[in-house]
């Protein structure tokens, strides 16, 4: 039921002995042009965090490989109540810094997630309430036991302590996480719920540039290479691979657009867009419709300074839409500044990230729907004869591509592509 556990034995009995390979220990490196000003599970628009806070919090069920959930940092599914269901916290669950977890966290993590990224999912339950004389158990009005599991398995709900910072995260993962601030080192976490990690550490850097990205990994320095296997020449037996995407990179317009800042605007703009002119961003916009440049007053495109990646699509956007008299100039701002702008409309158009809320069709529309406008997810519609491409006709944004880890790694990791590091092993 432990994943990791379960994968320690079986890579212990089979792997080791059949190919003289000791799956535990060891450090990857990794080099990134992303920002890292935190590490939040229920961050819903930071690329950093849909990425690494799984190595550090884990939800109260995971999904099997049917997509049924079963209990992770809970002790059994939950059970029907009167007003809704009940979920109960296994016993002794300890983070990473040694913050025993009880039913008050629980109740805080989902009242977090709910005001974030976890909107979505927990949209549909009443209140959350710790059971009186049950330092475990809480209580969740409204909720069906099979809906409430379901929901409860996406890492947008994760458990985390009381005193959660997202500069030093902290919850029951694999990995202890440290400091977070421009880099990010993850060690195993003995006391980790469901198994510490394969990895001795991970360590995360900052690249400035999609160029320093590549060269780190030529010259030895990264055991990933972040969109290809070296900036100059291939890294000798580097293995291309491409993990599951997390999110997705969006085009989103504003009130400051007028006009242009309408519903299906940004869909207009990207059907028109080549998608050769993103492949070396490792990006497919739906392209293909007719060219459909900006036609807007000239306007600054909006962008997270400390994501390099997202600063190179968005220069690209800038080439690929201005128009004689409607120039569209990339704007680099600071990560706050950026989401103020955003939340309140006031920009014309901007680069930006939704992550993923979870597996499926109808997670990922979802998603979509819930980065346009969390108000939207409350009430989502129905999905059946929904696609993404519908779906964006009707929203302030549309998707330049998925984001996902692709390029080159070392020969001697296995298990990068499914992005679970805590079972990744050298």
């Amino acid at each position: 039921m432990f994943r990791r556990g379960f994968l320690a034995l079986a890579l212990d009995a089979g792997v080791s002995r059949a190919l003289a390979r000791r799956p535990y220990g060891g450090v990857l490196r990794l080099e990134l042009p992303l920002s890292f000003d935190g590490v939040d599970p229920h961050a819903v628009d930071d690329p950093c965090s849909a990425l690494f806070s799984p190595l550090v919090a884990d939800p109260l069920f995971a999904l099997d490989a049917s997509g049924r959930p079963y209990p992770a940092l809970a002790a059994a599914l939950p059970s029907k109540t009167p007003g809704g269901a009940r979920v109960a916290l296994r016993a002794g669950l300890v983070t990473a810094r040694g913050q025993r977890l009880t039913a008050r966290d629980v109740v805080t993590s989902l009242e977090r997630a709910r005001a974030s990224g976890g909107r979505a999912a927990l949209a549909p339950f009443g209140a959350f309430r710790a059971v009186p004389g049950e330092s475990l158990s809480v209580d969740v009005e409204g909720a069906a036991p099979d809906s409430l599991a379901t929901a409860l398995s996406s890492a947008t709900t994760a458990i985390v302590p009381r005193s959660f910072k997202p500069r030093e995260p902290d919850g029951t993962g694999a990995f202890r996480a440290g400091p977070v601030g421009g880099s990010v080192t993850f060690e195993r976490n003995d006391h980790a719920a469901r198994g510490p990690s394969y990895l001795d550490r991970v360590e995360v850097r900052r690249a400035v540039d999609l160029a320093a990205a590549l060269r780190a990994f030529e010259v030895g320095d990264a055991d990933v290479g972040f969109l290809g296997a070296g900036l100059h020449r291939r890294r000798p037996l580097a293995v291309d691979f491409r993990t599951d995407a997390v999110g997705w990179v969006v085009l989103r317009t504003g009130s400051l657009a007028g006009a242009w800042g309408a519903p299906g605007v940004a869909a207009r703009l990207v059907s028109g867009i080549d998608p050769s002119r993103f492949s070396h961003l490792g990006l497919a916009p739906r392209g293909g419709g007719a060219p459909a440049p900006w036609g807007g007053a000239p306007a600054d495109l909006l962008v997270d300074a400390g994501a390099p990646y997202l600063v190179e699509i968005a220069r690209v956007v800038c080439t690929v839409l201005s128009d004689k008299g409607h120039e569209l100039r990339p704007a680099p701002l600071p990560e706050g500044e950026l989401r103020a702008r955003r939340d309140d409309g006031k920009f014309a158009l901007a680069v930006d990230f939704v992550r993923r809320l979870g597996p499926g069709r109808d997670q990922g529309l979802l998603s979509l729907l819930a980065g346009a406008d969390p108000k939207l997810a409350d009430r989502p519609p129905r999905f059946a004869s929904l696609d993404a491409d519908t779906l964006a006709r009707t929203l302030p944004l549309a998707v330049l591509g998925e984001l996902a880890i692709a390029g080159a790694r070392t020969p001697e990791f296995h298990g990068l592509e499914q992005w679970d590091l805590g079972a990744v092993y050298k």
